[in-house]
């Protein structure tokens, strides 16, 4: 079986994990911070936050944001249900606005529609690590004084306008879960452009207690606000930080597959490519597709050996959410057209001959 996803971890990660548990500092300790600064520095970004879970990052950005109970975020329908969950956590409403057929992405000009004097965020998601049209939408954000959060979970690495997606707006989250293109098995990261609002997040990470913090110690636990176990521990940062370390190699790989799959498939009856502009490049997490008869198609590739799948359903259906489908022309018009490939750092170049000749061969 040629599967959609597979973990990529590297030797140093394994290596460097096993050095850690043989130490005293095993929780939040000089690992955690080591990262945070290595990956501000490799991807630009002023401040970063880690954290134990893409999740986690989304919370707190929210919180930052000033989202509170009756508040509206307006936010993507084609999503992992965690983007949009978190906004549940503080009392507050998701706004879906429509998508954009040719990337998947959020709909600036729907998003404009949906704005309210409730409204208080926008979350952006670069689906399959493609990013948005931030312009577009720190524009509307401005406009109408609101927060833009970027859910970069699929993201990391990808560039809009020359600058990586994590320095663009307000708050950015990425994730290090088992099947993103670097993982740390589990693990976040939130990034900001404000001292400010880095300093808070580090605070509400650990209960809402400052711990760097040096004078008397029942001073430092006169907490102000609700803070979470939210933490990254040093086992992790191990990972993440090695796994940092072959980026180039991992980012590369998948972007090779992604032009073949680009070139080879462009001309294939009953399948429409997304679309790629020139003033951006994404992170190649999943390679998402439109196809005529998925059913089929999807069974055609299972036949021979190839996995496929949708990856995430639209969230206005969930129940949580609302549980129907809204007013959503291209959201509603694509849901039964898009479909994901095998793109990793496994596959081999006879695995990518075979799924293209598979789908060239029709279904």
């Amino acid at each position: 079986m040629i599967n959609l996803f597979h973990p990529y971890m590297s030797n140093k990660a394994i290596k460097d994990a096993s050095q850690v548990l043989k130490t005293r500092w095993i929780g939040q300790g000089p690992k955690v911070d080591q990262v945070e600064k290595k990956f501000s520095k490799m991807f630009k970004i002023p401040y970063s936050v880690t954290v134990n879970s893409g999740t986690s990052a989304l919370h707190l950005a929210l919180i930052l944001a000033g989202v509170g109970p009756g508040d509206e975020v307006i936010s993507t329908p084609i999503t992992c249900s965690a983007t949009n969950i978190p906004v549940l956590y503080l009392g507050g409403k998701v706004v879906f606005a429509d998508i954009q057929k040719e990337t998947m992405n959020i709909d600036p000009k729907s998003i404009e529609k949906k704005v309210t004097s409730k409204t208080k965020a926008i979350m952006a998601v670069h689906w399959a690590g493609y990013p948005c049209d931030m312009d577009e939408i720190n524009k509307i954000a401005k406009k109408h004084k609101l927060k833009v959060i970027e859910d970069g979970a699929q993201a990391l690495g990808a560039k809009y306008k020359g600058k990586y997606v994590g320095s663009v707006s307000d708050f950015t989250c990425f994730s290090f879960q088992a099947i993103k293109p670097i993982t740390s098995v589990d693990g976040g990261m939130l990034c900001t452009l404000k001292k400010k609002d880095y300093q808070q997040a580090r605070i509400l990470r650990w209960y809402g207690i400052d711990r760097e913090f040096k004078g008397d110690i029942h001073w430092k636990y006169q907490i102000k606000d609700i803070g979470y176990k939210y933490h990254m521990n040093d086992v992790t940062a191990a990972i993440l930080s090695a796994q940092l370390d072959d980026w180039k190699k991992i980012s590369s790989q998948r972007e090779k597959i992604a032009k073949r799959y680009l070139k080879e498939l462009k001309d294939v009856p009953g399948l429409t490519l997304l679309k790629r502009h020139k003033d951006r490049q994404g992170a190649n997490w999943t390679f998402t597709m439109h196809v005529e008869k998925r059913n089929d198609f999807q069974k055609k590739l299972a036949e021979n050996g190839i996995e496929s799948h949708i990856v995430h359903v639209r969230n206005d259906i969930c129940p949580i959410f609302g549980g129907k489908k809204q007013n959503l022309p291209v959201m509603n018009k694509i849901e039964s057209t898009y479909v994901s490939i095998p793109i990793h750092n496994h596959l081999t170049d006879v695995d990518v001959s075979k799924v293209i000749k598979t789908i060239r061969n029709g279904w």
